[in-house]
C-alpha cells in the first residue's frame, strides 16, 4: 500500500497530486511506501521548482512549487517521483538528474492520456 499525504489549501490540487502519486507508484510497481507532498506557492519558497528527500527507508517527502503551468507542475512532480523510484530501487547514476529530466514530460503526458481514457 502507498500512503500519500498532500499539504496544501486547495482541495482540487490535493486530489490531483494524490492521483499522480498513486498512478506513478502503480505503473512502476512501487509498494509499501509513504509519500508526503508539500505544495509551495512561490519559486522563492524553495529556490527551485521541486525537491525530494528520503526521510526513512520507506518514507519520502516532495516539495513542488505551484507557480508554474499545470503541465510543468505535473512534470516537476513526476521528476521528483523518479527520484523516489531511484531510492526505492537503489538504482541511479550520479545524482539521478539526467534520468529524472529525461522522463518528466514523458510521464506527465502518459498520466494525462491515462486520465482521458478514464473519462
Amino acid at each position: 500500500m502507498v500512503e500519500v499525504n498532500v499539504w496544501c489549501q486547495n482541495r482540487n490540487m490535493s486530489s490531483l497530486v494524490e492521483d499522480i502519486v498513486l498512478w506513478f507508484t502503480k505503473t512502476h510497481n512501487i509498494k509499501d511506501i509513504g509519500v508526503s507532498v508539500f505544495l509551495k506557492d512561490r519559486y522563492k519558497d524553495i529556490d527551485c521548482w521541486g525537491l525530494c528527500g528520503k526521510t526513512s527507508n520507506t518514507n519520502y517527502h516532495i516539495s513542488v512549487c505551484t507557480d508554474q503551468s499545470l503541465r510543468d507542475f505535473v512534470a516537476t512532480l513526476m521528476h521528483e517521483l523518479v527520484h523516489v523510484q531511484q531510492w526505492v530501487n537503489e538504482d541511479w547514476t550520479g545524482t539521478g538528474e539526467r534520468e529524472a529530466q529525461s522522463k518528466q514530460y514523458l510521464l506527465a503526458d502518459k498520466f494525462w492520456k491515462s486520465k482521458k481514457r478514464d473519462l
